[in-house]
């Protein structure tokens, strides 16, 4: 992956995280906020990148787009809220992006199945590492476990419908190369 091409994708990547964790401070309900309704875009694009570029090319522009992300974070979110965010969000897509890679070594005609079980996954594990980081001591943990149930169930109703999305972007065009006009 050209330099140009990794800094584009870790700026929008650093757009999406920003967006979904200034979201993630307003609640829809006590189930929901709209943090999840943002952040499933991110798991998506790692995805997409990940069918077509190496592991190690993937997390590169992770690490640049949570370096990115930091300050805007900062100053758009509680300190809670940011701390939690990139690190629960380095640490899952750490794992997200490599499980990806195994399910692709192991499965590879199944472009489905690594869409879906890795982001399943990972979204699991980044919901709840985030609430737990970033509301523990704050508010109860019954509140705090319907925060996870709720966001987490919107994730993996984005993870599913984003199943075509994903097909078309990273295994129907992956071969078609754009050129300049």
């Amino acid at each position: 992956m050209q330099n140009k091409t990794r800094n584009t994708y870790a700026i929008i990547f650093s757009i999406l995280i920003v967006t979904a964790n200034y979201s993630v401070q307003f609640s829809i309900n006590e189930w929901l906020t709209y943090g999840a309704l943002m952040f499933p875009f991110t798991f998506l694009m790692t995805d997409i990148l990940s069918e077509k570029y190496t592991k190690d090319e993937v997390l590169s522009v992770v690490k640049i787009a949570i370096m990115i992300a930091i300050i805007p974070t900062i100053l758009l979110s509680d300190w809670r809220i940011a701390f939690a965010s990139i690190i629960s969000f380095y640490i899952v897509q750490q794992f997200d992006v490599r499980f990806f890679h195994y399910l692709k070594r192991k499965y590879e005609k199944q472009w489905w199945l690594r869409n879906n079980l890795s982001t399943m996954v990972s979204q699991f594990f980044d919901t709840s590492i985030f609430f737990i980081l970033a509301f523990s001591f704050i508010m109860p943990f019954e509140t705090i476990v319907k925060l996870i149930i709720g966001d987490y169930l919107i994730k993996l109703v984005f993870a599913l419908a984003d199943t075509p999305l994903f097909y078309l972007a990273a295994v129907k065009l992956r071969h078609i190369t754009f050129r300049k006009i």
